[in-house]
């Protein structure tokens, strides 16, 4: 399989050389929020992303591995159960990742990459705002001090394919409103 991307590292060429991921890479189709539809060529614009946005070599190494793993489990979501706990992609991203790395912080943000997304999304589609400022909350004090990192890592995942910014912006203003330091973005 030929990646749409380079690998810079060992660690990211034993990820990429582990048949689940490669499964995972060349899943997809376009869809909402992802028209580029196959995993890789998503992690090809987030790695771009990183490229743009990382304010230090160390950030970006970090970034590159969850923009490796983030999404690249979808196609182990079972679509006929609710895709949440062991279901949900993000999860099994993340017992993926434990075989290769041991920071917690990069652990927890291939976890909850989304979970900035679904609170606003518990507002924004069904209109519960109080329930997705609790739901930010509990986000927000599970991250602890891997919260900048986290939203650099959000900010490159949806500056990609199809992805309207709202939830971005939703959750950037949330953080500012609770006196939380929001990493300036990168020109």
């Amino acid at each position: 399989m030929e990646l749409p991307f380079t690998l810079e590292t060992e660690l990211e060429a034993r990820i990429c050389a582990d048949a689940e991921w490669k499964k995972g890479a060349v899943w997809g189709k376009p869809r909402p929020g992802h028209s580029e539809g196959v995993v890789m060529y998503h992690i090809a614009e987030v790695l771009a992303n990183v490229d743009r946005l990382a304010t230090t070599p160390e950030e970006r190494r970090v970034l590159r591995l969850i923009a490796l793993i983030h999404d690249t489990f979808k196609y182990r979501v079972d679509p006929g159960q609710p895709k949440t706990g062991p279901n949900h992609h993000a999860v099994i991203a993340r017992k993926f990742a434990e075989r290769y790395l041991d920071n917690q912080a990069l652990l927890e943000i291939i976890e909850l990459h989304d979970e900035a997304f679904n609170s606003w999304r518990l507002g924004a589609v069904k209109g519960r705002w109080k329930e997705a400022e609790e739901r930010a909350s509990r986000l927000v004090a599970r991250l602890g001090s891997s919260l900048p990192l986290y939203v650099c890592f959000y900010r490159a995942d949806n500056a990609t394919g199809s992805k309207e910014n709202d939830s971005l912006i939703w959750f950037e203003q949330f953080l500012r409103r609770r006196g939380i330091d929001v990493p300036p973005e990168v020109e």
